[in-house]
């Protein structure tokens, strides 16, 4: 036990399972799926594998699809026949052979999500459109309730045979169990719809079927305490439905989440919102757990946080995604006083939500190593067969993380960076907003432990062909960034054409502020246009796409909700084409057609134009190694950067 932590690291049982600590992998999706077969893949096993030698008390398989209709999207894994079993007693056996227990989660997505995936309808309580796709649903009759049913029973056996130590029951999110439990969702007129007792009727019937099929196996349950939507279950609604469950059937935890798919921005918080923002309703279902234990979840991103709700009692176990997909050696870390060296979440979703997003497993802006576990996890990055001397130019993201990996494996490395400080572009993209602060904590951790790996650094050291081949490495990075673009139209080197990091910065001047989206339409435009506003700008935003396009789905709402309630305008489908005095001229994508907008200033939001005349020269040098990563390879983002400087890192 840390005497730091000491109720974080005390164990505790949930039914007959012994866990070694209060630290849960809570479910999510992962997408390392084959996705012709629908069965968890080798990458998942040592994904899960890597966590549980990192610490981690307890991990949740999360959403395994019990019935067909219940694979609303791609890359979701199924538990609904026996050809699965293998796969998930593979996962078992890794997540056991790291120290931690493993439960699955059975699921059914409802009518959350499209029918792509397996051609087949979506099920549901009612035929209601599901808020996000729009898809209408097959009302489920009373035989498709009872195949269900067997169906949880037949999937419970096989997670069982696999090896698991528990299962989880959800019936959160809006998904299938949920959809009947709320009357945002079911409008049913039978004994299935109405009242909490007849809403409660599947959820009940599922559990005793699970419970009878298992024994003493545990069983938890996933519930959202709070929907968030007219209608929908509250955490009064919700601690009602408990009540009627728990008088029932017993359960050995209970996992309390939030918000459904019509309020989804809630589900996964990004870093606008405050750390811990929903971990009362675990305390509020304390109410009638009658000893149950409760987990907290939702942007629990320090030891710290999750000590202080265990300590003042909000649950007895703490829920965890993306800070162990940033780094799944946070428990050993904490527990072992290591707390400089955790590598923590900053919530940015880009990764973890941006990769599904963009229909791709998900990956971690902070840790390049997610899905890559088996040839580069914790201990696996091997030490260079001979150490060389290696100069890296150029200190933002993508420098910095060449310079780590390259120190890690032994190499000497010198950081030549020509301004005052490391971190980059991050720096200035981390002022756009107070609350972007967070996203500078992705440099400021490998700026300490390129310090620790002993990195030696210059600052105000710009470099030259010249005094680079005088430094005589034996290899050289070069990630010297990129500068803002501007698009190629009439007007637009007027001295009241800005770029986003003049706005950041606080150099525009004007009343009425114009910001011309490239179309990425993703954090750089848009908490662009926050800034300018809450600076007391009047904004609009030009974009060819509707605004917010490229943010993933989860960080979205929030934003579009902020730009609204800040008065910003969005003028959509259309791109700037001339520049004049207190005017720009937007052309319409569809028509042509042109008009004039008032803009006392003007900022470009635009694509950055790669600094690679150093790298150009320098490969131009007979008998140079050089390589290049970050945006003077290709401008792109932070995450790009981080990746391309880890690649080069193992492989030098």
């Amino acid at each position: 036990m840390s005497q730091t932590y000491p109720k974080l690291f005390s164990p505790f049982k949930i039914g007959r399972a012994e866990i070694r600590n209060r630290i849960v992998f809570a479910g999510h999706g992962s997408r390392f799926v084959d996705w012709h077969s629908f069965h968890l893949n080798d990458r998942q096993a040592h994904y899960l594998a890597e966590r549980a030698r990192g610490g981690v008390g307890m991990i949740i398989q999360g959403s395994s699809m019990v019935h067909p209709t219940g694979l609303a999207a791609a890359g979701v894994n199924e538990v609904w026949s026996d050809d699965s079993i293998p796969s998930y007693a593979h996962i078992a056996k890794a997540v056991h052979e790291g120290g931690a227990k493993i439960f699955g989660q059975l699921s059914h997505l409802g009518r959350q999500g499209h029918g792509f995936a397996t051609h087949r309808e979506l099920w549901a309580p009612s035929a209601i459109p599901d808020p996000a796709s729009r898809v209408v649903p097959h009302a489920m009759d009373k035989r498709d309730i009872d195949e269900l049913v067997a169906c949880y029973r037949s999937a419970a056996r096989r997670l069982a045979s696999a090896g698991f130590d528990g299962l989880e029951v959800y019936l959160a999110h809006g998904y299938l169990l949920a959809e009947f439990l709320s009357p945002f969702s079911n409008a049913r007129t039978d004994e299935y719809g109405g009242s909490i007792e007849n809403r409660c009727r599947l959820p009940l019937r599922v559990l005793e079927a699970v419970r009878n099929e298992v024994g003493d196996l545990p069983v938890g349950i996933r519930v959202s305490a709070e929907e968030f939507v007219p209608g929908g279950i509250n955490p009064e609604e919700c601690n009602a439905i408990l009540d009627h469950l728990l008088a029932r059937i017993s359960v050995d935890y209970i996992s309390v989440s939030q918000s459904n798919y019509a309020s989804i921005d809630r589900m996964i918080p990004d870093m606008s919102f405050p750390r811990a923002p929903f971990a009362h309703y675990a305390k509020h279902v304390r109410q009638v757990a009658h000893g149950t234990p409760v987990l907290a979840v939702a942007r629990l991103v320090t030891p710290e946080q999750c000590e202080a709700l265990l300590a003042d009692g909000t649950a007895d176990a703490v829920c965890l995604v993306r800070p162990l997909i940033a780094d799944p050696e946070l428990p050993n870390k904490a527990r072992e006083g290591r707390r400089d060296d955790i590598r923590e979440c900053i919530s940015c979703n880009v990764g973890c939500r941006g990769g599904p997003h963009r229909g791709s497993p998900i990956a971690c802006l902070v840790n390049p190593v997610v899905g890559y576990e088996k040839q580069y996890g914790a201990g696996k990055i091997a030490p260079a067969a001979k150490p060389r001397q290696v100069l890296v130019i150029g200190g933002g993201p993508g420098g910095l993380k060449a310079a780590e990996t390259a120190a890690q494996r032994g190499h000497k490395v010198s950081l030549w960076e020509a301004s005052d400080r490391l971190g980059g572009q991050v720096l200035i993209a981390a002022r756009a907003m107070p609350y972007r602060d967070e996203f500078a904590n992705s440099v400021r951790f490998i700026e300490r432990q390129i310090g620790k790996l002993g990195v030696v650094v210059h600052l105000n050291q710009r470099a030259t062909v010249d005094n680079v081949i005088a430094f005589n490495a034996d290899a050289i990075v070069v990630a010297t960034g990129s500068r803002p673009g501007r698009p190629a139209i009439p007007g637009v080197e007027a001295p009241h054409v800005y770029s986003v990091l003049d706005a950041i910065e606080g150099r525009v001047k004007g009343k009425q502020v114009v910001v011309v989206d490239s179309g990425e339409s993703d954090w750089k435009c848009l908490t662009t246009a926050e800034g300018l506003a809450a600076a007391g700008h009047a904004v609009s935003i030009v974009s060819p796409v509707p605004i917010g396009t490229e943010m993933d789905t989860f960080s979205k709402p929030p934003m579009m909700r902020r730009l609204r309630a800040a008065g910003i305008q969005f003028i959509e489908y259309h791109m700037a084409s001339a520049v004049e005095p207190g005017r720009l001229q937007v052309r319409e994508g569809l028509t042509g057609i042109t008009r004039w907008v008032d803009a006392d200033a003007v900022v470009m939001s635009w694509y950055g134009v790669a600094e690679n005349a150093l790298a150009n020269q320098l490969r131009a040098v007979e008998g140079l190694e050089v390589h290049v990563a970050g945006d003077c390879l290709a401008p792109r983002r932070a995450i790009d950067a981080i990746w391309d400087g880890f690649r080069i890192g193992v492989s030098l």
